[in-house]
């Protein structure tokens, strides 16, 4: 048996109609519309983060590095920049192993 695309008792289910190009064309176009304004507020959230307000972390807290606490400063390891992968610090709770953080350099 021979199964054709626009055939709803042949058609396989959850898949889209098969149309001319001119029709794709125009579907295309729409959703581009739709993704461009996606990617757009995207960047602009990212910017708004970026912009944020900082809160000032005592340099002396303990925190947990790879080799067990140390003070939050240590980490750096006298460099200018730190990513934290994960980090979980809760308003009136003890800072005290409630990071784990890794030294990095810029564009390492």
């Amino acid at each position: 048996m021979t199964t054709r695309p626009n055939d709803p008792t042949t058609a396989p289910t959850g898949r889209p109609p098969v149309v001319d190009r001119a029709t794709w064309q125009a579907a295309r176009d729409e959703l581009l519309v739709r993704e461009k304004a996606h990617t757009r507020e995207g960047d602009a959230i990212a910017a708004a983060r970026r912009r944020l307000p900082m809160v000032e972390v005592d340099g002396a807290v303990e925190v947990v590095g790879p080799d067990g606490p140390v003070p939050f400063l240590d980490l750096f390891q006298g460099r200018d920049e730190l990513v934290v992968y994960k980090h979980m610090w809760y308003d009136g709770a003890p800072h005290q192993g409630s990071a784990r953080a890794a030294p990095t350099r810029p564009g390492t």
